[in-house]
């Protein structure tokens, strides 16, 4: 039995969750090449307009905005 704060709670967590990636690259097929904050390389559908290297948001395999430009930092907890 789902209850209504369940179903609150599960339209804050996304299938696909969204990443921030640095573009390295723009790509002739409408794709950029982009690495995660932990190294990995990965392409996304979409190109902003943008001097590489900049960052962006990328939600289900597409580029969806730009991102700020700002020191990151990981902490465990």
């Amino acid at each position: 039995m789902r209850t209504e704060l369940w179903d609150q709670f599960d339209g804050l967590v996304s299938a696909s969750p969204r990443l921030l990636a640095t573009v390295t690259a723009h790509n002739a097929d409408g794709t950029s090449s982009l690495t995660t904050y932990d190294g990995a390389q990965m392409r996304a559908i979409g190109i902003l307009g943008g001097t590489i290297p900049y960052n962006v948001w990328v939600r289900g395999g597409h580029v969806t905005e730009a991102a700020p430009n700002l020191p990151l930092s990981e902490i465990l907890i």
